[in-house]
């Protein structure tokens, strides 16, 4: 066989014309005789091309192999191994049956550490490895080593901070020293001076701050019929979407009738953002993102409106020092209140409330008298899932007689690693994952809970709209008791739902109560009748009593902040 033309080939590659380059290298090469560049560039090429098979798939995951393999640790066994993690991540989010190809990922990444364990590279591509096989612990190691090679940023502290989220070992107090260091890196923009808030001459104009409002968010939910209380009050409401024009979709459209007015800013710069909150004469302004993806906090470092709130979307505190307040409850905010920055308000019953569904509600009998088995349920996000759920839920299992585990999730790399996961613990006929459905295809989701007799919540990170639809749905949750906002989430709910019994202290209570439950059917089935019976009328769909708590939350902070301005 010919030698490679290698001018032809990075003709080709600058064409993007990779079909072709993989047709011309496998023609003219003997596999064999390939050189790590060659399958490297091979490997690229496969990945690249429009209609990309599962063959190709594979073909360009083992040439990235090969490439590691035959460079032996070299430049090119960096960029192949960093191209075998990005492409099995990249498949991992829609396609099945990866996981040992992302395990092929961790034994080339082990095998390299020790060379390349200062490489910002290699161990940011770590963090992509670690997430998808939810080694929670290995990926924030990999976000500590890059936090001591690289001058702190905004990107790798966000996301250390809410990795944070996933782990039971972190108390409010490491919350608090990590930001003290970490927000000192933001910066503080020009903003016009603040002037006291009149809040009888005029309505109060309150702004709302996500990057969140469309279909794929749950905050919609929780935010919409509160919108529609508040056009009764003296509260004058703002959208302002940190989405593209682009990114809308029909339930943006929904939302932006219920603000009194409308603004789109995601293409704005911060200074930018800045100047048209304060030109709106915005009085309090409500971040409903937080730290999660699509973020602007680092406005809220600079005092730009008298009152700023977070509220919602984040469950813990942003420690960013201008936020004056975080919007919680009696229950979700307990003794460390001190480690959270800002001033704790704390609403008498719950933190948000749900519109609830559109949906008309039945009592339906435990799928256990139908089906002859209990059927466990947990429809959290795969990401919420760490080891010591894991090891719980198992412990359950196998003590729990002939009972199953319903999870359901569209992360399939994770979905694969779960599965090894029960295999390993001889469960493999327990796990059932429900079938993936579009995530606007509610109906669909939300009948997944007539085959649930008991839903697990996942701990520290509770669930919150998956516990209020398994409620909704007469369908009781049992949840543990944390030591922060986010991992208290569950235990407000289930508090505001009338079934306090249901929260555990610990991960043996957490055990003790399933098995109890599942091995008591009748205890169970009353329950489920209370919930039927008096959840609608609790505070968690108490939209009024919310609106009217949330409006003296305002008010009451406004007034608290109004001190320190003429």
């Amino acid at each position: 066989m010919s030698d490679v033309n290698l001018t032809k080939l990075k003709k080709l590659f600058n064409e993007q014309k990779y079909s072709e380059i993989v047709l011309d290298i496998e023609t003219s090469t003997n596999e064999k005789n390939r050189s790590s560049a060659l399958h490297n560039l091979l490997g690229i090429c496969r990945a690249s091309q429009k209609g990309k098979t599962d063959r190709d798939v594979k073909y360009a995951l083992n040439d990235f192999e090969a490439a590691f393999y035959k460079d032996n640790l070299g430049e090119i066994s960096l960029e192949s191994l960093c191209n075998h993690i990005k492409l099995c991540a990249e498949m991992g989010r829609r396609e099945s049956d990866l996981v040992n190809n992302m395990l092929t990922s961790e034994k080339m990444y082990l095998k390299a550490e020790k060379k390349y364990s200062n490489n910002l590279k290699f161990v940011g591509y770590g963090i992509d490895l670690y997430k998808y096989l939810i080694k929670h612990e290995e990926r924030i190691s990999n976000l500590e080593k890059i936090i001591s090679i690289k001058k702190l940023d905004k990107l790798f502290g966000t996301i250390y901070v809410t990795s944070q989220m996933y782990l039971s070992n972190w108390t409010q107090k490491d919350f608090a020293e990590f930001q003290k260091k970490f927000f000192k890196i933001f910066n503080v923009y020009e903003a016009k001076k603040i002037s006291k808030v009149d809040i009888n001459k005029r309505k109060i104009k309150v702004a709302f701050l996500s990057p969140d409002f469309h279909k794929d968010h749950s905050i919609t939910y929780f935010i919409k019929s509160l919108l529609k209380d508040l056009k009764q009050t003296k509260f004058e409401t703002y959208g302002l979407s940190l989405l593209r024009e682009d990114q809308h979709d029909e339930s943006t459209e929904k939302l932006k009738p219920l603000f009194d007015n409308w603004s789109v800013i995601g293409r704005k710069t911060d200074q930018e953002i800045i100047n048209i909150i304060q030109d709106l004469k915005i009085d309090i302004l409500i971040d409903l993102g937080g730290l999660w993806s699509a973020n602007r906090v680092s406005i809220f470092n600079t005092r730009i409106c008298p009152l700023q709130i977070s509220w919602l979307g984040f469950n813990n505190s942003t420690g960013l020092r201008e936020v004056d307040y975080i919007l919680a409850d009696v229950n979700t905010v307990k003794e460390e209140e001190k480690y959270y920055g800002p001033k704790i308000y704390k609403l008498p019953k719950i933190w948000n409330s749900h519109c609830g569904f559109n949906l008309k509600r039945y009592f339906n009998e435990l799928p256990f008298k139908k089906n002859g088995y209990f059927t466990f349920g947990s429809l959290n996000n795969f990401m919420k899932i760490n080891e010591e759920v894991l090891d719980v839920w198992i412990n359950i299992l196998k003590k729990v007689k002939n009972s199953k585990l319903i999870l359901k999730s569209s992360l399939y790399l994770c979905e694969d690693v779960i599965r090894k996961r029960f295999e390993k613990e001889g469960l493999t006929d327990s796990l059932e994952i429900s079938k993936k459905t579009k995530r606007n295809d509610f109906f669909s989701h939300i009948n997944n809970y007539d085959k649930i007799d008991m839903c697990l919540d996942t701990f520290p990170f509770n669930g919150v709209t998956t516990t209020i639809e398994a409620l909704w749905k007469n369908v009781p949750v049992i949840t543990k008791s944390g030591y922060n906002f986010n991992s208290r989430c569950g235990e407000s709910i289930l508090i505001n739902a009338g079934i306090d019994d249901f929260i555990a202290t610990n991960n043996e209570d957490y055990i003790s109560k399933a098995i109890f439950y599942a091995n008591n059917i009748d205890k169970l089935q009353e329950v489920r009748k209370k919930l039927f019976d008096e959840i609608e009328e609790s505070s968690l769909f108490d939209i009024k009593g919310f609106s009217s708590a949330f409006c003296k939350a305002l008010n009451d902070m406004l007034f608290d902040v109004n001190k320190n301005y003429k």
